[in-house]
């Protein structure tokens, strides 16, 4: 069989001398200009996309780029450059299609090895409520290949993007498949306002208990508390109560506060009974100043 010669160094565009970090180097960059998922229908990109993938398989192996070497030198005073061979080849599945020259002159072909060769990245997004990110969850998505389960861990934040590897695009390259990338969006709460790990959540009292002080029941993502009121209570003094924020991402045993955003709720519509016991009250406190 006559096959064409194929110069790999002049498919790369670098100099025989070149040495192994400028031959990746210049892989990298030619691998992102003709990638097929970055030019999708254009079957000139394919092939131009093979053909340094197969360079760069010989130039980055030190065995094979020897062999080649030595098969260059001897040819290079050759008008024609081609290759006689008696050898056969087995088609693998999954792997990058190489040219005959490589075929014949390496007798097989091996798996690509470079992270350039790999499927195409899948992105999408999931919207949780504030709940869910307090308890964490599960969700199940579709791809077109497949239906995944996703785990959304406790404390997980706003915008914060899940990395699961292995479930984006296979590739017919020979390389891993892509990974799947997930940005958690959490719903605005009607009751919570959230402050990285801390909570903030308004309450109204009554004047009678900023007064006086007492006990209040509050709903919290835990569930249901009382919380003592101080009396005299300051206007807009939020109370702390620890650990009842959200949980730490990395640490779901550790909890941000919960801050109690308490306003007064001044009295309507007063009876003349209600009336005549305020201005008592005005009386007896101007009478002891």
């Amino acid at each position: 069989m006559r096959v064409n010669f194929k110069d790999y160094y002049k498919i790369l565009g670098v100099e025989k001398t070149a040495d192994e970090e400028e031959i990746k180097k210049t892989f990298r960059k030619l691998a992102k200009q003709w990638h097929p998922d970055k030019n999708q229908g254009n079957k000139q990109a394919e092939e131009k996309f093979k053909e340094i993938s197969e360079a760069y398989e010989v130039l980055s192996d030190s065995e094979k780029r020897r062999k080649f070497d030595d098969f260059f030198n001897i040819s290079q005073n050759q008008n024609k450059y081609t290759y006689k061979s008696t050898s056969t080849f087995t088609e693998e599945a999954n792997e990058p299609e190489f040219s005959d020259f490589f075929k014949q002159f390496f007798k097989k072909k091996t798996k690509a090895r470079n992270s350039f060769l790999k499927g195409a990245d899948l992105r999408g997004k999931i919207t949780i409520s504030l709940q869910e990110a307090y308890n964490g969850s599960i969700r199940i998505i579709s791809t077109s290949d497949e239906k995944i389960r996703i785990k959304i861990k406790p404390g997980i934040a706003s915008d914060q993007i899940i990395k699961i590897e292995g479930k984006g695009k296979p590739t017919q390259y020979g390389g891993a498949p892509g990974d799947l990338f997930i940005r958690i969006l959490i719903q605005p709460d009607l009751l919570y306002i959230r402050n990285g790990n801390d909570l903030i959540k308004k309450e109204i009292i009554d004047i009678y208990t900023a007064i006086l002080g007492g006990e209040i029941s509050v709903q919290t993502l835990k569930g249901n508390i009382k919380v003592k009121i101080p009396p005299n209570y300051k206007y807009k003094r939020k109370l702390r109560i620890k650990d009842y924020g959200m949980p730490f991402y990395e640490n779901p045993l550790k909890f941000g506060d919960l801050y109690i955003d308490l306003t007064y709720d001044l009295p309507q519509n007063l009876s003349p009974e209600e009336k005549a016991l305020l201005l008592r009250l005005k009386d007896l406190r101007n009478n002891k100043a």
